[in-house]
């Protein structure tokens, strides 16, 4: 019996996965999606039976179009019309443009047409304008307008575009040049791809280690979860397969990809394993083992903010520990190193100098500065909070100073301000680099606007719940932890990340006071080489790219754990 109970468990995830896929296509009705498209049929001679009916007869139609249209009859070519010319074609530029990317072009171009012609000839058979013409006239004009971009954009990436612009610099605008020297151009480095070029002292290990923990943070995060395993299974294999693709990709490479596929699949080891591990833990314990382990996660997770920042550059501590171990400074022997003589250990490495603040650049600046104002603006936001709904002047006022101080300038001033003015008042006590300023500015306007947010969360707080805590002998500090803050972080959780998807964005702002980020690099790539020139959209496209990702991820996230806390339904507050 114990045998069939395992193995019902080790299969109720593909159960759910498949009664899931087979409810969404039971319940899927192709009138009901056209009407939406379309709008309702206006059509008198039609009752439900013939509607269905029609809708196929206007899919074929639209498919015989899409397939056999002909641009001498409506200006636009069908999919055959479009293979007919597809051949490999060399570009004006002397670039190739070969046969299976002008099929793929035709092939999206196609799809897209059927979509609009579909749409077109429904209102017309179905007569929907009579039903109401505005929703008529918005389906055709927005099935077309998808057509027109769909086909325009998939011409520039497949056709137009050269993307070995973007190909030749992946490393660069990931971390800036000066850190990609450290990490890929070092002698006795498995990144370096020719011995005898290589230079420099390896310092590569100091991201990885960073993306390790992320990736056991990733897994066991979505461990605890209530979703269907297999999701996430499928979902973060997807998502490594493209990031493995993009990173081994052999154009215009300038670091040894087996070595990059090693470490990324150790990545997606760890991510697996945290996972499964969580997972098995979340479904064995009590719900209260399991929120008492994600807030362990919320802790490790702020960590790995200050790991990442604490092992780019150590301070002096830690190396005196690694040379405490064994490791003796690597800069010291950096000529035996660059003579390819002697390979100094991770100790040696973390015994020397790291990365300064300085040398950071790239796209692990956008993360660095944006995690820095969620994590130090959240910290930031919650003491604000507090203190302008404080009783004590001493504490209400700086509070409500500093929030509407900070609130009634733009973030570029304040950036300019970190700049300028910020050393004059840091100096005395710490002499920081420009990054790890913009770090603290990030922190305190995110934490300014956060504050706000939180502010009208705990305001909404019922009144019997503070008195409860108060009854049950919390003291004033508990009872805000405990009871306020996390009742107040519930109900104004969109407009939390709201404000990190916006600080997430204005990271961009930071090339204007020169720091060397992934928009500005990506900006300045068609600058690197003589045939780059004029390449000046590919890079911007793949920023755009990945900027909307990361943002989209958040609110996906955000709409997650409201979805665990019950806040996407009516009266969800309550049943939170």
């Amino acid at each position: 019996m114990s045998s069939e109970t395992e193995e019902n468990t080790r299969i109720a995830p593909f159960k759910e996965l498949s009664n899931s896929l087979s409810d969404w296509v039971n319940n899927f009705s192709l009138v009901e999606f056209e009407e939406s498209i379309a709008g309702k049929s206006g059509a008198s001679y039609l009752d439900e039976n013939s509607n269905k009916i029609v809708s196929y007869i206007t899919i074929g139609l639209a498919v015989i179009l899409g397939l056999f249209g002909s641009s001498e009859f409506f200006t636009i070519d069908g999919l055959l019309a479009m293979l007919d010319s597809t051949t490999d074609q060399v570009l004006t530029d002397g670039r190739t443009v070969t046969s299976s990317e002008s099929a793929l072009y035709s092939g999206i171009s196609a799809l897209a047409l059927i979509m609009a012609w579909w749409v077109t000839l429904s209102v017309v058979i179905k007569q929907t304008f009579r039903k109401s013409l505005s929703t008529a006239l918005l389906g055709i004009s927005t099935a077309w307008i998808i057509f027109i971009v769909t086909r325009g954009l998939s011409h520039f990436i497949l056709i137009e575009a050269d993307w070995v612009v973007v190909w030749a610099n992946r490393d660069l605008v990931m971390m800036g040049q000066l850190m990609k020297e450290q990490m890929t151009q070092a002698p006795g480095s498995q990144m370096c791809i020719d011995v005898n070029d290589c230079y420099g002292i390896n310092q590569n290990f100091r991201l990885w280690w960073t993306t390790y923990l992320t990736c056991g943070l990733l897994g066991a995060a979505y461990g605890t979860s209530d979703k269907n395993p297999l999701k996430f299974i499928f979902g973060f294999g997807i998502l490594a397969g493209i990031v493995s693709l993009l990173a081994t990709n052999s154009t215009e490479v300038s670091y040894n990809t087996d070595t990059v596929m090693t470490k990324l699949v150790i990545c997606i080891v760890i991510t697996y394993l945290s996972f499964a591990a969580s997972y098995y833990y979340s479904s064995k314990s009590e719900e209260y083992l399991v929120n008492r382990f994600r807030s362990y996660l919320m802790t490790y997770a702020v960590g790995i903010f200050f790991f990442a920042i604490i092992i780019m550059d150590p301070p002096e501590f830690v190396k005196r520990l690694a040379e405490f171990v064994g490791g003796e400074p690597a800069q010291e022997f950096s000529d035996e190193i660059i003579a390819g003589s002697r390979v100094p250990s991770t100790m040696d490495k973390l015994a020397g100098n790291g990365i300064e603040a300085s040398q950071w650049g790239g796209l692990f600046v956008n993360l660095i500065v944006a995690t820095a104002g969620c994590v130090l603006g959240f910290g930031i936001g919650v003491v604000l909070a507090f203190g302008r709904q404080s009783e004590l002047p001493l504490f209400k006022v700086p509070s409500v100073m500093l929030i509407e101080l900070v609130r009634s300038g733009p973030l570029i001033c304040w950036l300019y301000f970190a700049v300028f003015m910020m050393p004059d008042l840091m100096d005395p006590f710490y002499d920081a680099e420009d990054i790890i300023r913009m770090l603290l500015m990030f922190g305190i306007f995110g934490g300014c606007y956060i504050a706000e947010v939180l502010r009208g969360g705990l305001q909404a707080v019922d009144s019997g719940q503070k008195e409860a805590a108060i009854a049950l002998g919390l003291s004033p500090m508990q009872t805000k932890l405990t009871v306020e803050l996390p009742n107040a972080v519930r109900t104004t959780l969109p407009s939390i990340v709201s404000v990190f998807i916006g600080l997430w964005k204005d990271t961009t702002l930071l090339f204007i006071v020169n720091i060397l980020d992934f928009f500005k690099l990506a900006k300045d790539l068609p600058n690197t080489d003589l045939r780059f020139l004029g390449d000046f959209l590919e890079p911007l496209y793949v920023t755009a790219i990945v900027f909307w990702v990361f943002a989209f991820y958040l609110s996906r996230l955000s709409m997650g754990i409201e979805k665990n806390l019950g806040l996407v339904k009516e009266g969800g507050g309550e049943i939170a």
